[in-house]
């Protein structure tokens, strides 16, 4: 009597929707409403294998989630390695920068190193991470480096290499033209470590390039949004997963060990802010083409306050940021990284760091793609960081970015962002 007496109770105070936990049903039960099946055989390869851009075109056809690109170096031949080396990740780092547009949408800019980042952002654990990180390019010395091998996730607005929530893909049906993606990379010598060698004999481009697509096509083409519903007068909405602006970058200088240093930071467009992320690189390795070039390699920092018009919102003192991210995430916020001594041939191993500061309420993994959650609109106020850098007398440049709340609405055969 007692045990039936507090179940109505409890179900009569709580609210929510009654599942079934035991018979499969309505109530927990879903199935796809139109067939579609996968490929992934459109592939385009690089124009410009070198510095400079390629353009690749995706054409109207189904719908399209994720894009990788494959990249192969020259072979080793007369010592053109010689006392060089390639650091983890070289694969992202020799991508200077990414535009996309859909149809007739603004075009946005992205860089190598933010593209980086968001993939170990949108990993599910730590092992995803570091598995991202080495499929990027492993770290390489000397003959090694030739037919060295890397394999990019290149993240648009649209897409996401996690695959726990995955967003759906983006309908192309809906456009009368096509995705244009460019992707600018570096010289193959900018990205290469100078450990006692010449810079003069590394190859400056690579032997081949290619970019994959994976298209998720309606098995019966009727069932196509574009044919069923009139898009000159209805539109439909893309929910993205967020919108990061291109990165911001500052440089700053320390005086003395575990200086805490003071910067506004600015750049912010009008809409909702979900959280801001932070990394940090020396400016000895953040100069491309002078041997020490190291863009994934980042530093931890320390005692980050983040003030919004004199009031804080978030205070990580220390290292409390490892522990405060990590309770919002399954995994810690830093990678495993294998990277090349300047100056001597040997790699250094250690962790590469981020730290993440939310203005968005945390919700599920599993449902953030679908959830709508509201940030912080931030414009035309004062945004203050402080933090303290690990070394004295040295020159970092941080970088940040800033994550959106956003939207594609598509309609009249083109899309656009919505912030």
């Amino acid at each position: 009597m007692q045990n039936d007496l507090t179940e109505s109770v409890q179900s009569s105070i709580r609210p929510g929707e009654m599942v079934d936990t035991y018979y499969a049903g309505e109530s927990n039960q879903s199935k796809q409403a139109y067939p579609a099946v996968v490929n992934t055989r459109f592939v385009q390869a690089f124009t410009n294998l070198g510095a400079g851009s390629s353009q690749f075109i995706v054409s109207p056809n189904g719908g399209v989630s994720d894009i990788i690109i494959q990249m192969v170096t020259p072979p080793s031949a007369g010592g053109n390695y010689t006392l060089l080396g390639l650091s983890q990740g070289w694969g992202y780092a020799l991508i200077n920068r990414i535009s996309v547009r859909y149809g007739s949408s603004a075009q946005y800019f992205f860089t190598g190193a933010q593209s980086y980042l968001q993939n170990l952002l949108d990993c599910e654990n730590s092992a995803k991470v570091d598995a991202v990180s080495v499929l990027g390019g492993q770290a390489l010395q000397g003959a090694a480096c030739g037919g060295a091998v890397a394999n990019v996730y290149l993240k648009l607005p649209h897409n996401s290499i996690r695959a726990n929530g995955k967003p759906l893909p983006f309908p192309t049906d809906l456009l009368v033209q096509p995705i244009v993606i460019t992707v600018e990379l570096l010289s193959l010598r900018d990205i290469m470590t100078l450990q006692g060698g010449a810079l003069s004999t590394a190859p400056t481009a690579l032997q081949s390039a290619q970019l994959q697509v994976k298209q998720e096509m309606l098995t019966d083409t009727s069932d196509t949004l574009a044919r069923r519903v009139d898009m000159n007068t209805h539109a439909y909405t893309f929910p993205l997963q967020y919108f990061a602006q291109q990165e911001t970058q500052v440089q700053v200088t320390s005086t003395a060990a575990n200086d805490k240093l003071s910067i506004n930071l600015t750049g912010f467009r009008a809409g909702e802010v979900r959280s801001i992320v932070l990394w940090l690189t020396p400016a000895s390795t953040s100069t491309v083409g002078n041997g020490s070039f190291q863009p994934l390699v980042w530093q931890s920092l320390a005692n980050v306050t983040l003030t919004y018009n004199g009031e804080i919102f978030s205070r990580f003192d220390s290292s409390s940021y490892q522990l405060w991210n990590l309770s919002e995430n399954e995994k810690v916020s830093s990678v495993n990284m294998v990277y090349q001594n300047t100056g001597s041939v040997g790699v250094t191993t250690a962790p590469s760091y981020w730290v993440e500061l939310p203005f968005a309420q945390v919700s599920k993994e599993w449902d953030r793609e679908s959830k709508f959650v509201h940030g912080k609109p931030i414009l035309n106020a004062v945004v203050n960081l402080e933090f303290n850098v690990p070394a004295a007398s040295t020159s970092y440049i941080l970088h940040a970015m800033y994550l959106y709340n956003a939207s594609l609405l598509c309609s009249r055969g083109s899309a656009e962002y919505i912030f």
